[in-house]
Formats: C-alpha cells, sequence, structure tokens
C-alpha cells in the first residue's frame, strides 16, 4: 500500500512509520523536516506545515493518509480536503481525552459523553486538548464517512516516548533508595505500548476498517502497585517504596499526570484516579498488549541511551523529599 503519514518522525508517528515499512509498505512523509531527518531514508518525504504552507500535498495519491499531527479541526479540515479525492482512507489518531465523564467506570465509544469545547478557540491547552481532537474527530468522518478511522489511545508509552510520565516511573525504580508512590497501591492504571498501537494501526488500514476504537490497556489492568514492583524487578533495584495519599498530595500542591505522573486526585469526575477507557471493541480487531515486564526493561534500554535530556515530567529530588517528609 501507499501510505501517508502526517508527521512520522517524533514518537507515534514514528513508530507508525516504522511498522510501516517493516511490513513492506510505501511510505510518504509530510512534515516540517526538523525533527529525525536520517530516519527512513527508503521513505518519500515532503517538507511543509500543518499551520501554513501544503503546497507539498497538492499533489499525489495514496491508499491511506494517517494524521498523527492533527490537534485543531482548522488543521485537519485543509489537509482533509486537500485529500480528498486522492486517498482512499483516512485514519485520525486522537485520544480518550475527548471523554467527558468517567463516573460510569472506563469511557466506551458511543456511549460515554464527549467532552465540549467551552468557548470558541483552537488553542491547544489542558482543557481544550480533549475537545478539539473530538471536534478534529467530526471533520474526518464527515469528510470521508465509511472511509475514516478514528484510534483513540490512552496514555502511549515505550522507547522515544518524549513526555516522560512512563518512563519517569521506570528510572526511578532504577534510581532505588526511599521513592514516593502515589495514591493507593490497588488503584488501576492503563496504557499502551506505542508499538502495539502502531502495528495494530496499519493491521487495520490493511484491512480497510473503519470506525470509531479506544486503544488504551487491556483486561486485566494492572495496578499502580503491580506497575512500579514490576518496575522494581526489572531494574533489579532495592527502591523502597512509600505511599502518599490523595489527600497529602493534593494539600501540598502536587501536579496530577506532570509532577506526579500516573496520577489523578480521585474526584467526582475521576473516581478511579485515572483516565480509564474500554478497549474491548478494538480488542475483538486483533489488538494485543505485550507484557509490562517488556515494555519496562525496553525502556529502561533507551532512557539509558539518552544523552542530555532535559525532564519532561516527574518529581525532582527535592520535591519528592519535602513530599515524603509530609506524609
Amino acid at each position: 500500500m501507499k501510505l501517508l503519514i502526517l508527521g512520522g518522525t517524533k514518537f507515534l508517528g514514528r513508530h507508525i512509520a516504522e511498522s510501516a515499512v517493516n511490513k513492506g509498505h510505501e511510505v510518504t512523509l509530510f512534515n516540517r523536516g526538523q525533527t529525525n531527518t536520517s530516519l527512513f531514508p527508503d521513505a518519500e518525504k515532503l517538507t511543509g506545515d500543518r499551520n501554513g504552507d501544503l503546497s507539498a500535498l497538492k499533489n499525489g495519491t495514496w491508499d491511506a493518509v494517517i494524521d498523527v499531527s492533527g490537534y485543531t479541526p482548522s488543521q485537519v479540515r485543509k489537509t482533509a480536503e486537500l485529500l480528498r479525492g486522492r486517498v482512499n482512507h483516512y485514519t485520525l489518531i486522537s485520544t480518550i481525552s475527548v471523554y467527558e465523564d468517567y463516573t460510569n467506570g472506563p469511557a466506551v465509544e458511543g456511549v460515554t459523553k464527549l467532552a465540549e469545547l467551552k468557548e470558541d478557540t483552537e488553542e491547544v491547552n489542558g482543557a481544550t486538548y480533549g475537545p478539539l481532537k473530538q471536534q478534529c474527530e467530526e471533520v474526518v468522518k464527515e469528510q470521508y464517512g465509511d472511509r475514516s478511522l478514528i484510534i483513540r489511545p490512552g496514555l502511549i508509552v515505550g522507547p522515544h516516548d518524549p513526555t516522560d510520565r512512563f518512563t519517569y516511573w521506570v528510572w526511578r525504580a532504577q534510581k532505588g533508595g526511599e521513592a514516593l508512590a502515589p495514591g493507593k497501591p490497588e488503584r488501576k492504571v492503563q496504557w499502551i505500548d506505542v508499538r502495539d498501537l502502531s502495528e495494530w494501526t496499519i493491521q487495520m488500514i490493511e484491512n480497510k476498517k473503519s470506525g470509531t476504537f479506544n486503544a488504551a490497556g487491556g483486561d486485566p489492568l494492572p495496578t499502580m502497585e503491580k506497575y512500579l514492583e514490576t518496575a522494581k524487578k526489572v531494574a533489579n533495584s532495592d527502591v523502597r517504596y512509600q505511599w502518599v495519599s490523595d489527600e497529602v498530595l493534593t494539600e501540598h500542591e502536587a501536579g496530577p499526570f506532570v509532577e506526579v505522573p500516573f496520577w489523578l486526585p480521585v474526584s467526582e469526575h475521576h473516581p478511579d484516579g485515572f483516565l480509564l477507557a474500554d478497549a474491548s471493541k478494538a480488542i475483538s480487531k486483533g489488538l494485543t498488549f505485550r507484557p509490562l515486564e517488556e515494555t519496562i526493561s525496553d525502556t529502561l534500554l533507551w532512557l539509558n541511551e539518552r544523552k542530555n535530556h532535559e525532564w519532561q515530567a516527574g518529581l525532582t529530588e527535592e520535591r519528592e523529599r519535602k513530599l515524603l517528609n509530609k506524609n
């Protein structure tokens, strides 16, 4: 197949491109040409900008387009309209953040209420990210109908993850000593390894599937304790976890999901202390999940190879020590 990837050099896009190349597909990448330009030397590379110059996309035909870089409806509309008639299938990588209400358990496609924008804006921030992605979904469905595939991943983790949320806990386990563990040990957490997501996305496109699918974790979901203890085992570490309650973390203004990755304070809208989604529909279409040990081990190998990295998530040593002392 001839595949056009809008993005393709950072985290998810990089892995999707790799999965496509490994399956023998003919890959074209469209991006700004500023990141990891040496990747995929045999792929056709088109240079442009989702927010400006799309001229490189004015010619050419493809069997399918995979949009991993569309965050606002205007971005997605411009490319969807420009490519219409020259691509047979449009996949948009969305997010489970499109859901608004988690009070009734894991989010379900077509059942759980979707988030809505509170104001007329395309500025992407913590409050607008999900609602804007939901509008992007509507644009793709409007333009491509039953030739559209909407994939809503949960937290994407694994090698080359720029967010550091999963990676922080792997690194913290390896570091050893006394470590803060957030919330309750039995709290359920969920993610998807970027390679599982990428391989399944290509499989769905090969099979010309359409519809909307959550792609996040499996059954049973691990607990936070299982995650941290597995990281300790894989890292062969002496780390000692001290569990700090939601109340203490909230009282001392610990930052959910960024300063303290994989943690949300339990609330009316987030009774599980995490964003959970029902992935049974995707699983029925072939989505599988590699063992937790493998994801942690591969993430550990990758992070130990990084040079001069500035952490994007996680507690500083000083902040962790202060919170532990308040416990």
